[in-house]
């Protein structure tokens, strides 16, 4: 058992439209490749895999966690509830009342758990998850099921502002290197979808979360219907289809000015890759990649920055999350941080076309692992 509590924090893996290939705008067709103004990307690492993304007044979010939880208690699944005066004071800087998208790749409770908060305190903001998701937050919706019993939460997400991308009805997730999984009636070819109020373009694909011990999957599986009440333990919160997404920040013209690359759990090739069509319409400057258990694939992360080629890369969710806030940092145990971090250089070797900053400084690198708190600033391409 002591050795199960141990390993616990590797439980959880970092483990309308157009449609792509069809009427995408192509190089020059729209002037997706011609010179955009020169204004750098901002990314604000707020710990385990949330970061603030942040271009002129567009401003977007990737899912933080600040609700922690010992690795006893998910051992003994003790309830858990969203600790909202921790997402408070962890996004007390934050230009919230610009956040138009937050963003998440599964709904494991380290992933989505304190989404819900964050949509009350950024009245712009709508998520962009999966399925089990949004049959999740169903249950803080104004018109819960005439069939729940339940007290409805004071708490109250109107359905809208919850956008699953893999609903079949409405994808936006591109299945073309995993047709197998693409849901019935679901087109294999993934579309764009414009946030509202910005200018920013959001795009899924298909993607996988590895067992985190051995063969053990913690929170594998989907939630198929709208829940009454939010799961009341860490096991409830189920990852559903695991997503990477693509984020185009764009000019006032439509054209890419920024894309970015995110991941939260690594992945065996081709799941989780982005086709070579879709690449081709506008480079990656700026992979979000998942430590986790990096190991527990193929080759993370040199098969993701071999499919991208981003001209930079940072790399979150390395932290031992089972620790309360302020304990210092120390990586997942068992994790080997300074292998990743010897992978993750000699897949982006040599230097940046101009400097990534780190809190202030020019830095001769390609990637770097954040540390919650850093604030970087991704250069325009020249």
């Amino acid at each position: 058992m002591r050795r199960l509590l141990w390993l616990l924090p590797a439980l959880f893996a970092c483990s309308h439209g157009r449609a792509a290939g069809d009427d995408a705008p192509t190089p020059g067709e729209a002037g997706i490749d011609a010179a955009t103004p020169a204004l750098p990307l901002e990314v604000h690492a707020l710990g385990v895999q949330g970061y603030v993304l942040r271009r002129g007044d567009d401003v977007v979010m990737t899912a933080p966690m600040f609700t922690r939880q010992s690795a006893l208690e998910v051992s003994l699944n003790l309830p858990l509830a969203p600790d909202d005066a921790a997402v408070d004071a962890g996004l007390a800087t934050e230009p919230l009342d610009k956040l138009s998208a937050i963003v998440a790749g599964h709904a494991h409770y380290d992933h989505f758990i304190d989404v819900a908060h964050i949509l009350t305190i950024a009245p712009r903001a709508t998520a962009y998850a999966n399925l089990t998701g949004s049959h999740i937050l169903a249950a803080l919706a104004p018109d819960r099921a005439a069939t729940c019993t339940s007290p409805p939460s004071p708490t109250v997400i109107p359905r809208q502002r919850m956008i699953a991308m893999d609903d079949p009805l409405a994808s936006h997730v591109d299945y073309t290197n995993c047709p197998s999984q693409a849901p019935p009636g679901a087109p294999l070819t993934g579309t764009w979808l414009d946030v509202p109020g910005a200018h920013v373009r959001l795009m899924a694909f298909c993607s996988m979360h590895p067992p985190q011990i051995g063969p053990y999957h913690f929170g594998q599986g989907s939630i198929d219907a709208d829940q009454c009440d939010l799961p009341a333990a860490a096991s409830g919160w189920l990852e559903g289809q695991t997503l990477a997404f693509l984020i185009d920040f764009l000019d006032d013209a439509g054209r890419v000015a920024m894309r970015v690359y995110y991941q939260d759990a690594p992945t065996n090739p081709p799941l989780g890759h982005v086709p070579a069509a879709i690449l081709a319409e506008a480079p990656v400057d700026l992979a979000i990649l998942c430590v986790g258990n990096y190991d527990a694939v193929a080759n993370q992360p040199g098969d993701v920055v071999a499919n991208l080629q981003p001209r930079f890369a940072v790399s979150g969710h390395w932290e031992d999350f089972f620790q309360p806030l302020t304990s210092p940092l120390q990586p997942i145990p068992l994790l080997n941080l300074d292998a990743y971090k010897a992978k993750a250089d000699a897949a982006l070797p040599g230097s940046p076309d101009a400097p990534l900053v780190v809190d202030g400084a020019p830095m001769d690198v390609r990637q770097i692992v954040t540390i919650p708190g850093s604030r970087l600033e991704v250069p325009a391409a020249p």
